[in-house]
């Protein structure tokens, strides 16, 4: 059965079987085959199968194309085993996958045997470099050594191409069917929860491909203690005559080895013979033992690469949402009689559960708002945008600060996750008075500086919003005069640590803005993010940082 490698920019490799008689593939969800690939056309190619089970691709007038093995095809075309199909940034191995099942069998009983040859996988590494030396070797030694390092050298060589997991699978079994002749063999390698899987089934020409049935002794002698493992006549062997996952096979001999990457199996190959085909002998073994160890690094070094190329991906992503969630906020602060205004946010990941808002209504009085989602990243930058939407559609009707935090609280509760919430403060500013009333559901106090360095809190009016619908808030009225400063923020900034676990504190954050209460306001915060620098003396902020300042002139 044709298989095909899928590998989409920032996403883990899939393999997909051409079990159907055609697949369509593109970015919209419509697709049989849909690629989160934003290069791509909605419906950008076709994959049939013609007569004699020939997959067959054509390009759907995309507006990208499409390419085989590097040339834009403008032609339905013929696929065939190790083909590399281009979409976009979307490359598509085609490869071939056998129907025969893996079945992992276990014995009865556990005695000793004499016929089984077990070598560690650091034995069967280095055992070409414990080779005697030339001088001391026959001809016919000299020349099965050399032979081995010929194959090593080339697969090696061969290996070094940018190929996927399944491709590099099916190439392995490929070179040791032509090295080592054997009648079927197979390479399982563990998923990411460490499931070993399939990744390649190989039979020799004119061998049933029936089931392989392996014996979870020899898969636990070969990935649980590392250990390549020559069995030289299963017919005999008591550890296996009690299963029959090999006797009933008629198997006489089979050899296995474990890929080991950074002393850890992620893998095994292995290889069986029949009765009067061939028995392996113990140079086959430390011959399957190398090559297995070089597949293992190239395989550990593609799933590096894509768990890199997946980081970058999200990277980009978070990014543009970013991007995209920095344009709901202020562009710049309105200009506003007797008044500066200031806002900043700063989030811990790439994008923000903090959200601020200016939002200017009829009569020239203007929402001074900061919220706080519960959690970062995504989830809560989404939250966080909901409730903002829903503030400036309510605060347009000139509605209360109490009664839009009412409202909210109803929206939150239905819109929020669970366990999710938000802490906001709304101040609704006058600015030809100076005075404000607000809201203070569940967030941090708002802060007061007067002139002459007096400071006032402005505690909470009920609990944080989403938690219960039906809740209601009251409200607070202040006054500014001028050099009077009104400070907004979130827990980003009181709650950041030093190495030893202390929190930057409500004192420290005071005390900062009461000495720099009488310059700019970028230069507060300034002096505030610097307070905060010396205080973490490196430790990464695990919150969101907003800032958000209000002085009367």
């Amino acid at each position: 059965m044709f298989v095909l490698d899928v590998q989409v920019a920032g996403e883990a490799s899939r393999r997909v079987r051409l079990d159907r008689p055609s697949i369509t593939l593109g970015r919209s969800s419509v697709n049989d085959l849909p690629l989160a690939d934003r290069t791509l056309s909605r419906q950008h190619a076709r994959i049939q199968i013609a007569a004699g089970g020939v997959p067959v691709l054509a390009d759907l007038e995309s507006r990208n194309g499409t390419s085989v093995n590097g040339v834009r095809i403008s032609e339905p075309t013929a696929l065939r085993p190790g083909d590399r199909i281009v979409l976009g940034e979307t490359v598509i191995d085609v490869d071939l996958e056998s129907v025969a099942r893996v079945v992992l069998d276990a014995p009865e009983r556990e005695p000793s045997v004499e016929s089984t040859l077990y070598r560690s996988s650091r034995d069967l590494v280095t055992a070409h470099r414990r080779e005697p030396s030339s001088a001391t070797m026959g001809a016919e030694e000299l020349a099965r050594l050399a032979s081995s390092l010929r194959i090593l050298n080339e697969v090696s060589v061969e290996l070094l191409a940018d190929l996927p997991e399944g491709a590099l699978a099916s190439l392995l079994l490929e070179k040791l069917f032509a090295y080592l002749h054997p009648d079927r063999g197979l390479l399982l390698l563990s998923d990411a929860s460490g499931e070993l899987k399939p990744a390649a089934v190989r039979f020799a020409e004119g061998i049933d491909p029936s089931d392989i049935r392996l014996s979870r002794t020899l898969v636990q002698a070969v990935v649980g203690q590392k250990n390549g493992v020559l069995m030289i006549d299963t017919q005999t062997d008591e550890r296996l005559i009690s299963s029959d996952s090999i006797r009933l096979q008629g198997v006489t001999s089979c050899v296995a080895a474990p890929l080991v990457a950074e002393d850890r199996a992620i893998g095994l190959v292995y290889l069986e013979a029949r009765l009067g085909r061939k028995c392996f002998v113990e140079e086959d073994l430390r011959l399957l033992g190398s090559l297995a160890n070089t597949a293992a690094i190239k395989v550990q070094n593609l799933r590096l690469q894509g768990e890199a190329e997946a980081r970058r991906y999200f990277e980009r992503e978070m990014a543009l949402a970013w991007e995209a969630q920095r344009r709901l906020l202020p562009d710049h602060a309105p200009t506003l009689p007797a008044t500066e205004l200031f806002g900043r946010t700063i989030p811990s990941r790439t994008v923000s559960g903090d959200y601020y808002d200016f939002f200017e209504r009829e009569g020239g009085t203007v929402d001074v708002v900061v919220a706080d989602v519960c959690g970062k990243g995504m989830a809560a930058s989404l939250l966080a945008a909901s409730v903002q939407a829903g503030y400036q559609a309510w605060a347009s009707d000139g509605l209360e600060p109490d009664v839009l935090c009412t409202r909210l609280n109803d929206l939150a509760a239905k819109k929020a996750p669970p366990g999710k919430f938000i802490t906001l403060f709304a101040a609704l500013y006058e600015p030809l008075t100076g005075s404000f009333r607000y809201t203070n559901a569940g967030h941090n106090p708002g802060l007061v500086v007067r002139s002459d360095g007096r400071t006032e809190l402005l505690e909470a009016h009920g609990i944080p919003l989403g938690l219960f619908p039906g809740r209601t808030y009251g409200s607070g009225t202040v006054r500014l005069a001028g050099g009077d400063l009104l400070v907004l923020y979130t827990d980003g900034l009181t709650e950041a640590f030093a190495p030893d676990g202390e929190e930057f504190g409500m004192g420290r954050l005071t005390a900062v803005l009461v000495a720099a209460r009488n310059l700019p306001l970028e230069e507060i915060e300034t002096a505030v993010a610097d307070a905060l620098n010396a205080h973490a003396k490196g430790t990464p902020f695990a919150d969101d940082r907003t800032l958000v300042l209000l002085r009367r002139t």
